[in-house]
């Protein structure tokens, strides 16, 4: 089972809560007044198309604030739903909660026919249905005899809005602008060494054919390859030269000093004065074992080391 799957509590939040369970995860369902809606019969057939519409449908009652908006079918109308985010998490940070803890949100209007019965908010409000719309209710213009519901799993609606991710959007839209800016700039680097490997390549393949129309005898595929191993051979040689000098040079220090040192391309010869000290010799064997010197001599005072390329 997956773990996005896990049933977190749903928790109904109003105005004077005392506090939230303290668990890793919750819903939340928002009580009136923690958004706004309208209800409008409009020619629209998919969720995300009447949520494009609600801000413009909401203006006249949202006033100032920093909304979020959502949308979700009730028979034939559309019910279009505003809340203020910014002061959403203020309130749940304000009850010990905080936004990174809430795993779905929804909307008691999205269960109004569970409101039928109220539900006791505290010893003053309760949250019922009142034309047609889940609202607050003082408890002292209810009945005396009216029953409470408690509030429990089965005012879950089916539909559910992600909140989280809601308001991480919210928080990284400066970011996700720079992070989109950082991959432009990377795609337009990456066409232009694009370009200049093309044309670099263009280049040779150009100069490789004016040597040949200037050389006959260069086309032939058994000439091409004898000169390709002849100087392969030359660059194999230059390597190990290079790489036995960079192992040699391991072997010098603050206290070592080269007394001589011959190289050409059949081989090599150092000759080092070294203090007469057991670890120093010690030392220097291990370097020399490690930089894999086919020959190591050691004497009073002296080392030396020789070996070929081959």
């Amino acid at each position: 089972m997956s773990f996005l799957d896990t049933k977190a509590p749903l928790v109904l939040l109003y105005r004077d809560i005392v506090s939230l369970p303290d668990v890793p995860r919750y819903d939340i369902m928002l009580a009136p007044p923690f958004y706004v809606i309208k209800r409008e019969e409009l020619p629209v057939k998919y969720a995300f198309q009447a949520k494009k519409l609600a801000p413009s449908i909401l203006d006249d009652i949202t006033g100032e604030g920093d909304f979020t908006y959502e949308a979700f079918k009730e028979k034939d109308a559309w019910v279009f739903v505003a809340y203020d985010l910014p002061k959403l998490a203020d309130f749940l940070e304000r009850r010990g909660g905080s936004m990174d803890r809430v795993r779905r949100l929804y909307f008691a209007e999205q269960s109004k026919e569970r409101f039928l019965s109220p539900v006791e908010l505290n010893d003053r409000e309760a949250l019922t249905l009142v034309n047609d719309t889940v609202t607050v209710v003082p408890k002292q213009l209810m009945s005396t005899t009216e029953n409470f519901s408690p509030f429990d799993e089965t005012f879950r609606p089916d539909k559910h809005f992600d909140l989280k991710r809601t308001y991480n959007s919210f928080l990284d839209t400066r970011l996700a602008g720079v992070l989109a800016s950082i991959l432009v700039l990377l795609g337009l680097t990456y066409v232009a060494e694009g370009y200049r490997y093309q044309k670099a390549l263009g280049d040779a393949e150009d100069k490789l054919e004016t040597l040949l129309e200037a050389n006959p005898s260069l086309r032939g595929t058994y000439a091409r390859e004898s000169i390709h191993k002849k100087y392969k051979t030359i660059d194999v040689l230059q390597r190990k030269i290079r790489d036995r000098i960079k192992d040699i040079s391991h072997l010098t220090g603050k206290t070592v000093q080269v007394d001589a040192l011959a190289v050409d391309t059949k081989g090599y010869r150092m000759s080092l004065s070294l203090p007469n000290n057991p670890k120093t010799v010690a030392s220097l064997k291990a370097l020399a074992a490690d930089g894999r010197l086919e020959h190591l001599k050691v004497g009073s005072g002296k080392l030396e080391t020789w070996g070929t390329f081959q």
